[in-house]
């Protein structure tokens, strides 16, 4: 039997048997290494291929695969059987098969050296261990264990022991049964049990030996909780792709170290020791000199020191932090009666921000990598030096946060990706693989249950049927009666003797199969039965299978069909029958017509639309001091619209019945929401119960049946469900193991740190222990950090890194990951479908208005056509057609058909259209179309005496981007009147003149119009409009124009806040001003002229121009008038700044990014819509929450007064204190979008969830951490509206890139396979590279020697060592020195000086001029001389150049050149390489990025240039310059500090309310915010640039790192040739691009991985037949090329591939094949056979001349078949010979020689030879038949 020979117990003859094949293999391989050593290479070569591998299916921890599920004996569970994995056959190994099916192994040699595989113990042990339960019973204990974990204080002291006795006796279970650490399999080789074991043996230790802070180490029990993982199917994919993502991330944890060391060396050169400065009164420094008793007098500067450095004298703006001063130009300054020192000894932040050692500048630089507070540490930073120092900061911002964070983003996405694929794969095969089972099953299942009713009847009914197929024919057989019938006979006797016959007899009202199994020795079978096969014989298989499937799930399998095994349905479903489907009687389905004919009409769809919008708004209009009157309509608003919905929905129900009714989704979410709001107004006095409110919120959703974009969206987040429910789950489980890890580590250093003044946030409990991580998920760790390490020390810092690098850039961006995953085509294209299923009921009733409409206007123009019928028309129509409700395209004509047909220019016809013809190219409807256009060009001729307008017809074009082409030719294409329009790429086409002055209809309404044309006065006008066409055309007026846009946006940016103060300068502005609106307003007239208004207002960025005009005219006019001091005028004035837009559509890399991102705009506004409405929902219940409740009781000096002093408003008012309202709170809607905003962008959360927390009710005090649950609002709000609503719009950006790549993709790929992608880029990288020539090596002998040291790469490794040795030195600095390290320092640095200068002299003498070729060397260069310098004239250097060190700095980067000698470092070359790859685009986005902050710069200014210095708003940040307003907003780019700057530009209080002038000139401003202005100015900011142009940034970055992975993995890089090239240069120093064919083997093992081909490589040169040139040269691209096919394993080129550059290249070079490697090879085994021949020879005739050698070299000519005659006659002393080896004994029948011995030198032999069967070995094994023959010509002479 098949299960007894698979399955076997094991026992202890097995265990001999293993020991057998154990010795066996050892003897095998004895004999293996004996050969080996005697060079039988080959032979072991083979063997060594075929490494075996253990099967993936009988993995341990998998379950048994379906296919051996059925055969695995029940009696065999937990038992030990022999190993059925081939690969451990070998190995002392058993498995067990567990209750679950899954597979465990174990080691077959005795535990612990005790317990042998047969040893009761362990038996007993073993069951134990497989046992589901046990399994369990462990998961349980560890989700209770963390449940007591995660308590403050433990209920019970001794829980802690139950829990170690539990995980002890598991332990002791699991060395039991499997053995303890010697041999594989064994306790110990798990990771997770290594886990355990340390916990165990770690609780041992403390119950007796206190170990301090060590038992803290207990708290890893926690990581137990992700043992939990494997039980839960859906995770696997989730933490697969995590540790998938974490092994990835190595690389780009290098680079980030790197990088961040880079920018942490040049922050403390810049920095070190400048946070120091502080601001200190002099007003109360007093020097007293006199001395008290003997002590001797201070000096002045004692004393002022001594009162400088007491912080008590310090300046404090908020009480808290002191200010950061600075003396730089544009730092900041100090108050009046204060004064900027430096040198303190703080620093701010608690002493963690500054630059003063290598530790905190990394830690700064991560920071800002991670953008975590890091608008702090840039405005200090700016403060202390000056605004020019936000160079440092941009360039960490985009290199370091924007590039590196996106990077392990994008590394993260690609390893769920994988993971995904892999999952999936492996997922498919299982369901394959069940599905195998479940048909074999089904099968099984109706022949073991033959239906023995029917057993008599049936068999009389085959035998009569078998006797009469005898007697007729088959087509008799085919009559009425037979119809349906099917037979399947099977005459092989199954395992237990039986037949399987199945039939089926059908009749119309009953179908029936018969399926029996008969006994092998039966008589009644027929004699003929087996040879007798129906046509329709296999269709009952198909038949079982599909029923097999269908009901697989169904215990009645198949037999539930058969009418008379009359099963009873189940009870559920027989009450639905009876109950649910509501047919009663007749008119009751006639009233049912009735209401389905009302109730599902699209009018009432759209009814039920608005109610939907306006239910919406009503529970918008909630606010807080609201009227009695509002709340009123609102109560009852609400009761309407429940009314309005129930109806609807019971009407519905009672259209479709309710088993119709509960079918579609939509409709169980509708009555669901009914319901609710039925509950709510029944528990409507029910206090806490207001939540269930919130539900009738979810109505909105409703709209996602009729909006295609919600819906999509809704699709992909409910697809994305079930893999974000186990992503959440995961976040659970990591934000757990960090809480429970935090507070058991740090909670008593909180404790004793900050007994009575607790932070809010801190690890005392569970809860403030899990809101301190989810904050660091969110990304803000720094805070909390500083708060930990004061109370704990520096523990915190790597725990908190740790979070977040685990938490937020690996777990979150998986989130990211998961979006973009279901981001595909695949959600969209689905979407279609489903609403081709379902008609959109909406757009039918918009549709039936839109008909309304036009059948009104045809009604009415019909009625005009009666009145007008008197009048004469002419031929055309009055105006352009329309079809479908759709403008038909210039010149389209609709047909009788209703084809559309469009006259289209084709520029690719070469024939020449003269003026005034019509040449047909494609004529889709020939009879109807020619007609028709003959009939408008006699029209034209007629209408039209000058034809010169005919001549430009066809020409029109924008001509600022149009092409020259004037030879085109009118085609007609068929054009798609139906669906959406599509988005056509405009092929223009270049005119030398303009258009015509009056459009098409105006001349054929207006035939004075073409006679005006004629007229003196037309042709001039027509000459000039001539002329300004030329002119617009020429090159030079864009460039001109281009200027005056920079200087116009340039005199926009001066005028700042001192303008007032340079009256000069205003009027100069204002000159230029007019100037400026002069030009533009005088190209749009020229412009005008030149195209003529139809073509100049079609063009969108023509429209720009021209509004930007419109408003400058506007302006004019008003100053004219007098008007310009009117506010409404001011602030059109502001529109100005969108003067630099014009300067976009003019500059190509900027107008494709904004292309990019006008195409993404409708999808982008669809997010923001959806965005809204998510947050909408989380808006209303916050106003619900917290209307009115964030009000609080305020001392004078704004410091909030605890409950115990004041309760209320009544109370605090009483006290004369004030009740303050937050400035962000939830009292409407709108405010509520507002602090959401916040929240989701984590810039001001932290003070809107602080009220939240604290909120109590309504004109109550606050009370802290009274309402802590809320934090659960504000967690739900971060996942579902910060981290997937923000989200999405990575999402849609990157798929609008992707899709707009598909468009662009040539069409080149698309006819391409994947290999001959892969080759023909190789071949597109192979041809933009060629050999170098190398630098000559001197001639003389010293300079030889130095230039062979100076180009070896030790030299170059020994330098990159030596750099790092530098950087390391510096990273030893640190502020405050003491002068011995100092001087070492010096040492140390003035060696490495020494060291870099001497590598400088001897590369200069080795390489001499050639030094200078490389940049690198260059940069060295003026680093050397710099530092030199640097040394002799320290103090000058520093006060007048850059800082030599900082140079030193930069040479870090030469690094990069040794990352290509390091074979590991790919990686990295990947990173870097795709970095290079993005940079283009890169830069084309932060011009963008630029332009949006210059125009919101301008405006910025316009608006709040005189704001008051309050919250954001500083004397160094702050819109009064453009710089500043600049530095401002790239700091809020990153939305970082948007929500000071937003306090700051809203404040309305406490400010003057108007600007007043006084008569001695002095103007004191308005400084006042505008609330509305400022809102709307940084929300759209916010939007702009950190939601849209910075995710562009992610999408490209994300789309070249794939790229680059791809190209890596895949092909060859261009690195890869770089390199090859490289090692050429060593074996072609002049660059011929030849070498000697004897150095090809060396050349080939000398390369690098992947082309490298290592000795011994003869046999595989000759197979890559590798072309040989004259004088046996190989040519470099031939090698390379041959090398590129065997590493991407095409063997032969693809036909369809172009390799035209490579031929291009050979036709410039002598470059003349002769022979290939493989031919080489041919003819060395023809020559052996010719020696072999002649020897024979030799021996039998006796003396003759002594043979060729054996290794003879053999020089072929190009015509290899026929010698040179003029050759051969020079050789006068020999004949031809011709030899013929044949047969077996190869014995030589003819040779014809001069027998004498006088064979000269250069004598040549022809010969044709055979190689006959018997000769034929390995070596010509490869030859084809047809080329065992050879002819060639061999010299004789030619000594081996």
């Amino acid at each position: 039997m098949e299960e007894e020979e698979f399955f076997r117990l094991f026992t202890p003859q097995s265990l001999v048997h293993i020991e057998d094949r154990i010795a066996e293999e050892k003897a095998f391989k004895k004999a293996e290494k004996q050969a080996h050593e005697e060079g039988e290479e080959e032979e072991l070569a083979a063997h060594e291929e075929e490494e075996p591998k253990p099967n993936p299916k009988y993995e341990a921890g998998k379950k048994l695969p379906l296919s051996l599920k059925d055969l695995f004996p029940v009696e065999y569970t937990s038992k030990p059987l022999e190993d059925f994995d081939e690969f451990y056959e070998t190995q002392k190994t058993f498995v067990v098969v567990g209750k679950d099916m899954t597979i465990y192994r174990f080691s077959a040699t005795n535990a612990l050296y005790l317990l042998s595989p047969f040893n009761p113990i362990r038996r007993g042990a073993l069951y134990v261990l497989v046992h589901p339960l046990f399994s369990a019973l462990i998961i349980i204990t560890i989700i209770v264990n963390c449940a007591f974990m995660a308590m403050t204080e433990q209920p019970f002291t001794w829980i802690e022991y139950v829990f170690t006795g539990v995980y002890t006796m598991e332990a002791l279970i699991k060395i039991s049964a499997r053995g303890f650490i010697i041999n594989t399999f064994t306790y110990l080789r798990d990771p997770w049990n290594w886990l355990d074991f340390a916990v165990i043996s770690l609780a041992y230790v403390t119950m007796g030996v206190d170990l301090g802070n060590l038992s803290a180490l207990r708290t890893f029990r926690v990581l137990r909780a992700l043992k939990t993982v494997a039980v839960i199917p859906g995770l696997k994919t989730i933490v697969g792709a995590l540790l998938e993502a974490v092994r990835r991330l190595r690389d780009v944890m290098i680079l980030t170290v790197f990088m961040l060391s880079i920018f942490a060396l040049v922050g403390m050169q810049l920095y070190m020791g400048t946070l120091r400065q502080k601001c200190v009164t002099f007003a109360n420094f007093t020097y007293d000199n006199s001395t008290e008793g003997n002590e001797t007098a201070w000096s002045y500067d004692d004393a002022w020191i001594e009162y400088a450095m007491n912080p008590a004298h310090w300046y404090t703006p908020d009480g808290t932090e002191y200010l950061i001063c600075g003396n730089a130009s544009g730092a900041g300054h100090c108050p009046p009666n204060y004064v900027c020192i430096n040198n303190t000894h703080t620093n701010p932040n608690f002493n963690f921000t500054h630059f003063d050692n290598f530790g905190t500048a990394l830690l700064c630089t991560f920071r800002l990598m991670t953008q975590d507070f890091w608008e702090n540490l840039y405005q200090i930073t700016l403060r202390a030096e000056g605004p020019y120092h936000c160079a440092y900061f941009i360039i960490v911002i985009l290199l370091g946060s924007f590039y590196l964070v996106n990077l392990i983003l994008a590394i993260v996405a690609m390893s769920y990706d994988e993971t995904q694929k892999q999952d999936q794969a492996d997922a498919d095969e299982e369901e394959e693989e069940r599905k195998k089972a479940m048909q074999i099953h089904a099968i099984q299942q109706t022949i073991h249950d033959g239906l023995r009713e029917d057993y008599q009847e049936y068999l009389e009914e085959k035998l009569s049927q078998a006797k009469s197929h005898s007697e007729t024919s088959l087509s008799d057989h085919e009559g009425e009666d037979n119809a349906d019938k099917i037979s399947v006979r099977s005459n092989k006797p199954e395992e237990n003797g039986q037949f399987l016959s199945v039939s089926k007899k059908g009749s119309l009202h009953d179908s029936r199969m018969d399926i029996e199994k008969k006994s092998h020795d039966g008589d009644m079978c027929h004699p003929h039965a087996g040879k007798h096969v129906d046509p329709r014989d296999m269709m009952v298989i198909k038949n079982l299978l599909a029923h097999a499937e269908g009901h697989r799930n169904s215990k009645h399998s198949i037999i539930s069909e058969f009418p008379f095994e009359e099963e009873e349905l189940p009870l559920k479903d027989r009450l639905y029958n009876r109950f649910c489907s509501w047919h009663c009687c007749r008119c009751y389905v006639k009233f049912q017509e009735f209401i389905a004919m009302i109730i599902l009409d699209a009018f009432v769809d759209l009814f039920i639309t608005i109610c939907i919008l306006a239910n919406t708004a009503f529970m918008a209009a909630d606010q807080h001091p609201k009227s009695p009157e509002l709340a009123e309509i609102l109560i009852y608003g609400n009761y309407v619209f429940t009314g309005i919905f129930a109806s609807e929905a019971f009407l519905k129900l009672i259209a479709l019945s309710p088993p119709n009714y509960f079918r579609d989704g939509w409709n169980i979410f509708d009555f669901f929401i009914v319901v609710l709001s039925f509950l709510e107004m029944a528990l409507d006095g029910v206090s806490g119960l207001s939540v269930l409110r919130s539900f009738r919120l979810l109505r909105v959703f409703k709209l996602a049946r009729s909006w295609q974009t919600l819906n999509m969206l809704i699709r992909i987040v409910a697809g994305t469900m079930g893999a974000l429910g186990n992503l959440i789950f995961v976040l659970a489980i990591v934000v757990f193991i960090f809480a429970v890890m935090g507070q058991q580590l740090f909670r008593d250093g909180y404790l004793s740190e900050y007994a009575d003044n607790m932070p809010r946030w801190n690890f005392t409990d569970f809860l403030h222990s899990f809101m301190i991580i989810f904050r660091v998920l969110c990304g803000e760790w720094i805070e909390s950090m500083w708060a930990c390490t004061n109370a704990n020390g520096p523990v915190c810092v790597p725990f908190f890194l740790l979070t977040y690098v685990i938490g937020n850039l690996v777990v979150l961006n998986l989130f990211l990951a998961l979006l973009l995953n279901s981001f595909g085509a695949e959600s969209l294209s689905g979407g279609e479908n489903e609403e081709d299923k379902e008609p959109n009921k909406l757009s039918e009733a918009i549709g039936r208005f839109t008909r309304l409409g036009r059948w009104i206007k045809v009604k009415v123009i019909v009625c005009l056509k009666v009145k007008m019928k008197s009048k004469p028309k002419p031929n055309g129509g009055d105006a352009s057609p329309r079809l479908n409700g759709k403008d038909l395209p210039d010149g389209g004509q609709p047909f009788s058909n209703g084809t559309v047909i469009e006259l289209q220019a084709k520029p690719e016809d070469t024939e020449i259209t003269l003026p005034g013809e019509l040449v047909l190219v494609e004529n889709h409807s020939p009879e109807k179309s020619t007609g028709i256009l003959e009939n408008e060009k006699k029209m034209d001729d007629e209408t039209r005496p000058n034809s010169r307008g005919s001549q430009r017809e066809s020409l029109s074009s924008n001509s600022r981007n149009s092409m020259s082409d004037d030879d085109t030719k009118l085609s007609l294409t068929k054009v798609d009147a139906e669906g959406e329009p599509e988005i056509n790429e405009v092929k223009v086409t270049y005119a030398n003149y303009p258009d015509d002055c009056f459009c098409k209809i105006c001349r054929r309404k207006c035939p004075c119009c073409i006679r005006f044309e004629n007229t003196k006065l037309g042709k001039r006008f027509w000459k000039i409009r001539c002329l300004a066409y030329a002119l617009v055309e020429h090159k030079y007026f864009e460039t001109f124009i281009i200027t005056m846009i920079l200087a116009s946006s340039v005199a926009l940016a001066i005028e700042d806040v001192y303008l007032s103060e340079r009256p000069i300068l205003a009027m100069i502005l204002e000159i230029t001003d007019r100037f400026f609106t002069a030009i533009f307003i005088l190209e749009m007239l020229i412009k005008w002229t030149a195209f003529g208004f139809k073509k100049y207002f079609t063009d969108a960025w023509c429209w720009l121009d021209f509004v930007i005009v419109g408003i400058s005219i506007m302006m004019l006019v008003f100053e004219l008038l007098g008007l310009q001091k009117m506010t409404a005028i001011k602030a059109m004035r502001t529109l100005r700044a969108l003067r630099p837009l014009r300067a976009v559509s003019r500059w190509e890399g900027m107008r494709v990014v904004v292309n990019a991102l006008i195409k993404a705009i409708p999808s982008i506004a669809n997010v923001m819509m959806v965005c809204l409405i998510f947050w909408l929902i989380f808006g209303i219940v916050g106003v619900q929450f917290f209307a009115g409740k964030f009000y609080k009781c305020e001392d004078e000096d704004g410091v909030k007064l605890p409950v115990n002093i004041t309760a209320n408003k009544t109370e605090c008012l009483a006290k004369n204190y004030t009740w303050v309202n937050s400035k962000v709170n939830f009292d409407n809607v709108m405010m509520a979008y507002l602090a959401l905003f916040q929240v989701a962008t984590y810039k001001g959360w932290i003070e809107v969830m602080t009220d939240a927390i604290d909120s109590t009710d309504i004109d109550v005090q606050p009370d802290p951490e009274v309402n802590v649950y809320m934090y659960l609002y504000f967690v739900f709000f971060i996942i579902f509206g910060s981290f997937f609503t923000l989200n999405l719009f990575i999402g849609v950006i990157i798929e609008n890139f992707n899709q707009q790549k598909k468009k662009a993709g040539g069409s080149l790929e698309m006819f391409m396979t994947d290999d001959q992608k892969k080759y023909y880029m190789a071949m597109k990288r192979m041809s933009s590279k060629s050999p170098q020539k190398s630098i000559p090596r001197p001639s003389n002998i010293i300079m030889g020697w130095i230039f062979d040291a100076v180009t070896n790469q030790k030299f170059d490794i020994g330098i990159m060592i030596i750099i790092m040795l530098n950087m390391l030195t510096m990273a030893l600095e640190h502020y405050n020195q003491s002068e011995q390290f100092t001087t070492i320092l010096n040492y140390i640095n003035v060696s490495f000086i020494i060291i870099f200068t001497v590598e400088c002299v001897l590369k200069l003498i080795g390489l001499r001029h050639y030094y200078f070729k490389f940049p690198w060397n260059i940069f060295d260069f003026v680093v050397v001389v710099l530092s030199i310098l640097g040394v002799a004239l320290s103090d000058v250097m520093d006060q007048f150049l850059v800082s030599p060190t900082l140079l030193r700095v930069v040479r870090v980067f030469r690094v990069g050149r040794v990352l290509r000698l390091v074979k590991s470092a790919k990686g990295i070359r990947t990173l870097l390489f795709s970095l290079a790859v993005s940079l283009p685009a890169l830069f084309n986005i932060a011009l963008l990025l630029f332009l949006v902050m210059f125009i919101y710069a301008t405006f910025g200014m316009s608006f709040f240039m005189h704001v008051k210095h309050q919250y954001g708003i500083d004397d160094c940040f702050n819109f009064e310059t453009f710089f500043r307003s600049i530095i401002y907003l790239f700091q809020m780019c990153t939305s970082a500090g948007w929500n000071s700057a937003l306090a700051g530009i809203t404040n309305e209080e406490d400010c003057i309310e108007e600007t007043q002038t006084f008569d001695n000139g002095t103007t004191i401003w308005k400084d006042c915010g505008d609330y509305k202005i400022g809102v709307v100015y940084l929300c759209s900011y916010l939007v702009l640039s950190f939601l849209v142009v910075v995710n562009m940034y992610i999408a490209v970055i994300l789309e070249n790192f794939s790229q680059a992975t791809e190209d890596v993995q895949q092909g060859l890089t261009s690195d890869e040739f770089d390199l090859f090239y490289e090692k050429w240069e060593k074996f072609d120093p002049e660059a011929t691009k030849f070498i000697p064919l004897g150095q090809l083997s060396d050349f080939v093992d000398y390369l690098e991985e992947p082309l490298r081909l290592p000795k011994p490589n003869h046999f595989m040169l000759v197979k890559l037949d590798i072309p040989i040139c004259e004088n046996d040269k190989v040519y470099c691209r031939d090698i390379l090329d041959a090398l590129t096919k065997n590493f991407l394993g095409t063997s032969d080129t693809p036909g369809e591939i172009d390799v035209n550059e490579v031929e291009k290249d050979k036709e410039k070079i002598e470059y003349k094949v002769v022979s290939s490697t493989l031919l080489r090879q041919k003819e060395h085994y023809a020559a052996r056979v010719i020696q072999k021949a002649w020897r024979r020879y030799r021996n039998e005739r006796g003396s003759l001349p002594s043979p060729p050698p054996y290794d003879m070299v053999i020089s072929k000519e190009s015509d290899m078949i026929t010698s040179k005659g003029s050759e051969m006659a020079t050789s006068k002393d020999s004949k031809d010979t011709a030899t013929t080896v044949n047969g077996d004994t190869a014995s030589t029948k003819s040779l014809k020689s001069d027998t004498s011995n006088k064979q000269t030198a250069g004598s040549s032999v022809d010969v044709h030879i055979e190689i006959p069967e018997s000769e034929i070995t390995e070596e010509t094994a490869m030859l084809s038949p047809e080329n065992r023959t050879v002819e060639l010509r061999a010299d004789s002479d030619v000594v081996a």
